[in-house]
Formats: structure tokens, C-alpha cells, sequence
């Protein structure tokens, strides 16, 4: 693979970082559960802590950094609002969304760790990507719990 090669995936795992960072801060904002709302916000620091390694990657390797996200990031959370609008800021739905924001974040990490990939970028890619996989498990633990029963104002979650 080319540094070119390598430049152009950096770039793309930025956008999806920071798609996720500003879903997570608008389901933080959304959110009508104190404790959901700190579990995003704390998804969203994450993830822009994430593009910015990545863009100091791309740089380190020569090359031009993107990082404004993606028109489908924007369409995502533009979903969120309205989801969150239609549903009262229930936290299951905004869980339901977040998990599927972090469905894709997982498959284009996967996509770019499977890459020949050397050095301190193949560190740094697969040091995100465990923390987006563990990020998406637990998505996938509130979305089973709120499938229980509705998060209502300041509920325990996991």
C-alpha cells in the first residue's frame, strides 16, 4: 500500500471519528437521563481525541488532513434530532441510534486494520478500534436494557 493509500484511509477513519463525536453531542444534548447524557459526552470527547491522533498521523506521514465529517454523518444526526424530537429524548432510541452510529465506526475500522498497515499507524488504528469495538459493546448493553424498560429521568445504567 502506498503512503497515498495510507494517507486517504487515515483521512476516512477521521471523518467517521468525528461523525461520532458530533452524534454523540447531539444525543448527549438530547438526552433526558443525566447518566446518558454523561455516557455521551464522553463518546463524543473520545472520538474527537481520535481524529485528532489521526490527523497528527496524517501529517506525521506528509500528508493533508480532512476533518469536518461526512454528508451521511450529517444526515445521521440530523436523524437523531428528529428521533429524539418524535420520542421525547427517550433514551432507548437515542441508544438505538448511537449503536447503529457505532455499528459503522466498527466496520470501517475493521476495513482499515485489515490494511497492510506498519508501524505506528498500524498501532495507533488498532488501538482505536478496540476502544470502538468495547464503545459498541456497551451500546449494545444499554440497547438491551432500555429494550427492558424505558430509561426514565436519572435511571441507573451500566
Amino acid at each position: 500500500m502506498t503512503r497515498e493509500d495510507t494517507i486517504r484511509y487515515l483521512n476516512d477513519l477521521t471523518e467517521t471519528c468525528k461523525d461520532g463525536e458530533l452524534g454523540y453531542r447531539t444525543a448527549a444534548a438530547d438526552a433526558r437521563n443525566t447518566q446518558l447524557e454523561s455516557v455521551f459526552s464522553d463518546y463524543a470527547k473520545q472520538r474527537g481525541h481520535f481524529a485528532q491522533a489521526l490527523q497528527a498521523e496524517v501529517a506525521r506521514l506528509g500528508g493533508t488532513s480532512t476533518g469536518s465529517g461526512t454528508p451521511t454523518g450529517t444526515l445521521f444526526r440530523g436523524w437523531i434530532n428528529l428521533k429524539s424530537a418524535l420520542t421525547g429524548g427517550d433514551g432507548g432510541a437515542l441508544v438505538a441510534a448511537c449503536e447503529t452510529g457505532e455499528e459503522s465506526a466498527v466496520g470501517a475500522f475493521a476495513l482499515v486494520a485489515n490494511l497492510d498497515l506498519t508501524g505506528a499507524t498500524k498501532t495507533l488504528v488498532e488501538k482505536q478500534q478496540r476502544q470502538i469495538q468495547e464503545a459498541h459493546a456497551h451500546m449494545l448493553r444499554l440497547k438491551a436494557e432500555a429494550d427492558g424498560a424505558h430509561f426514565q429521568k436519572n435511571d441507573q445504567i451500566a
